[in-house]
């Protein structure tokens, strides 16, 4: 079916075409689409949905989560064999998983690629697609690359090559995108980061203080 102009659009549906202009489709957007990922790679699919969709920076995710799990360990490792505190220690485990489960969260989820519909099946998009919405004019936009009509707010990515719904921006520390599939993770990941950070410092100083006066008693009742 070769659809020039928005005017067949409304003949064969009797709706309003949303678009302002006619849109360039080719003919593959009038066929079913196969679930396009650019250069990412998703894993465990079920029901075209992946458990897992990982960045094409998964090198520097892998840099990054290793340094954490190193730190973690360490830090682990020093509070449950020196003198900390009870609370120290427990509450280092904690901090500690919580961070490296929190970024290996963000950077596992799907990021919000929207190349299937609610319904778990790949799209069969037509030209009147934009009947989704029909009050708002610029709800739908054509993405040339992926050849899917996409929702307003979705961005195609350059670095993915895939569009993004509500996508934030490209962070090549989680490997990929942040979009409306991870943006909450990834706010829970930086508070995640900050308190990981001030704990430490402060536990550390804390242990430490405690060793230098436990030292400086030994050297008082030498003398």
């Amino acid at each position: 079916m070769s659809l020039d102009s928005s005017q067949k659009c409304d003949e064969e549906t009797g709706l309003k075409s949303m678009a302002p202009e006619p849109l360039e489709l080719d003919e593959s957007y009038q066929t079913p689409v196969d679930i396009r990922w650019g250069n990412c790679y998703p894993l465990f699919l079920k029901n075209n949905i992946p458990k897992i969709v990982i960045g094409p920076h998964w090198p520097l995710f892998i840099c990054a989560y290793s340094l954490f799990v190193a730190a973690s360990i360490f830090l682990i490792g020093w509070h449950f064999t020196s003198t900390s505190s009870e609370f120290i220690k427990w509450a280092t485990f904690i901090v500690c998983v919580n961070q490296c489960w929190s970024y290996a969260w963000v950077a596992l989820i799907n990021p919000g690629v929207i190349n299937y519909d609610k319904n778990n099946q790949i799209e069969m998009r037509t030209r009147c697609a934009p009947q989704l919405d029909m009050q708002n004019d610029s709800k739908t936009w054509y993405c040339g690359k992926c050849k899917l009509l996409q929702l307003h707010g979705t961005v195609h990515c350059s670095d993915c090559d895939v569009c993004i719904q509500e996508m934030d921006h490209h962070c090549p520390w989680t490997g990929k995108c942040i979009g409306k599939g991870n943006i909450k993770q990834f706010y829970y990941f930086l508070a995640s980061t900050l308190i990981f950070m001030i704990f430490n410092i402060i536990a550390s100083l804390t242990q430490l203080d405690g060793a230098l006066n436990g030292t400086r008693r030994k050297i008082k009742q030498g003398n």
